[in-house]
């Protein structure tokens, strides 16, 4: 951990071999705890995080290997000393390996601001299931504001670049072009070994809507909007289905 001048700066390490051992360095607040072979809790010690905090996860997953991380609570980001948060995750994976990644939402509550970058780097044949969820401010309020970019390679060719930004503060954000007052966004994203798109391609449901987009590789992007819990359930929904075939077709090598 290294204090900055408007907050902390952590950046925490997790490896996974074929045999299921983990490896890890904590950098406090980000604390890993192992729950299982090849799975991981993610938590934030001190809550937050907060404005000004500058946190961190490099994620390497083994050729052959396998890890599902996933997060105890919702993260919920909240105003500090400095103008924002940033979150860094970088996640890599040798051929064969799979990556499950599925944290609880994340919740910017009103006057914080979160800017988070997640790479995701994927050996041929090797396969990955990420999932996001961003929530708009607590019960009854607006929220903060929320960049978000998702960056996928597969065997060092880029797959994905997207960005998703939010603030409810902001009429051409929050209108018909935009979330049309929506509190929640999620991702989910199937890259490498069995990222396709699957039989239900688009839905629209009473809170929610989403899509589907196959995109030029081996891959494929969900994209849902709507009420907290619709969208919550239409990622439960296709996240259990689609992890099941990109983990099955990477241990097959396809």
């Amino acid at each position: 951990m290294t204090p900055a001048a408007s907050g902390v700066r952590a950046t925490a390490r997790l490896t996974a071999d074929r045999a299921g051992r983990l490896h890890w360095d904590q950098a406090w607040p980000v604390l890993l705890r192992p729950t299982g072979p090849g799975q991981v809790h993610l938590l934030h010690g001190s809550g937050g995080p907060l404005g000004g905090d500058e946190l961190g996860l490099d994620v390497d997953v083994a050729p052959g290997a396998s890890l599902a991380v996933t997060s105890a609570a919702a993260t919920v980001v909240q105003p500090g000393q400095g103008d924002q948060a940033r979150w860094d995750v970088s996640v890599t994976a040798g051929a064969g390996g799979t990556v499950h990644w599925t944290p609880e939402p994340t919740v910017i509550c009103d006057g914080a601001a979160l800017t988070s970058v997640l790479r995701v780097d994927l050996a041929a044949g090797a396969g990955a299931v990420i999932r996001e969820t961003v929530i708009l401010g607590r019960h009854g309020q607006r929220g903060g504001r929320y960049s978000g970019t998702l960056t996928a390679t597969v065997d060092g060719t880029a797959l994905l670049a997207h960005t998703t930004v939010l603030d409810d503060a902001d009429p051409g954000l929050r209108g018909p072009g935009g979330t049309s007052g929506a509190r929640a966004v999620g991702t989910l994203l199937l890259a490498g070994a069995g990222g396709r798109v699957p039989d239900e391609p688009v839905g629209e449901e009473p809170g929610v809507r989403w899509a589907w987009m196959e995109l030029d590789g081996p891959g494929a992007l969900l994209l849902a909007v709507g009420d907290p819990a619709r969208v919550i359930a239409v990622l439960d929904r296709h996240d259990r289905l689609e992890a099941l075939g990109v983990v099955a077709c990477a241990q097959l090598g396809e």
